[in-house]
């Protein structure tokens, strides 16, 4: 059984019909994982690695990643359910994936600020600098085209 990782039983649940569709733990351990694959790969060029690999649950990530971890993870579940009983795409799954892409592109190009548990902005990979990379222009080169080795 795979752990939660961004998204809880109640995240999930949150973006499912009460009525119709409930997920349980049981039903969602794969989608659990294939949500923390997609998010991880999205958000691997805004946000260092050392802060992904802070949210190693749901009470350590932050809401809007829960949100979306939820709505991905239910999107591909009613999907699943869905398509049980239909030849037919589900517009509400569709939909609601869709959401949780956007969300994900809008966090990506800075337009959605994720804050820490204290407000505060979690500090991204678009914050280095030339300095953060060696070699650097500050540094003269070793090689050159122009160099002959003989």
């Amino acid at each position: 059984m795979a752990n939660e990782l961004y998204a809880s039983v109640d995240d999930i649940n949150a973006h499912l019909p009460e009525h119709k569709a409930q997920i349980s733990d049981a039903d969602d351990d794969l989608l659990q994982v294939e949500a923390w694959r997609l998010i991880r790969a999205k958000l691997s060029t805004t946000f260092a690695t050392a802060t992904l690999n802070d949210w190693t649950d749901p009470d350590a990530t932050p809401g809007i990643i829960r949100t979306i971890a939820g709505m991905v993870i239910a999107a591909k579940w009613y999907a699943e359910l869905y398509a049980e009983d239909s030849d037919t795409d589900a517009t509400y799954a569709n939909n609601l994936y869709l959401q949780a892409i956007d969300l994900l592109n809008q966090i990506a190009a800075g337009l959605i600020v994720i804050t820490d548990n204290a407000g505060e902005p979690l500090s991204d990979t678009s914050s280095l600098s030339s300095d953060d990379y060696y070699p650097n222009d500050s540094v003269p080169p070793v090689f050159t085209m122009g160099k002959e080795f003989a």
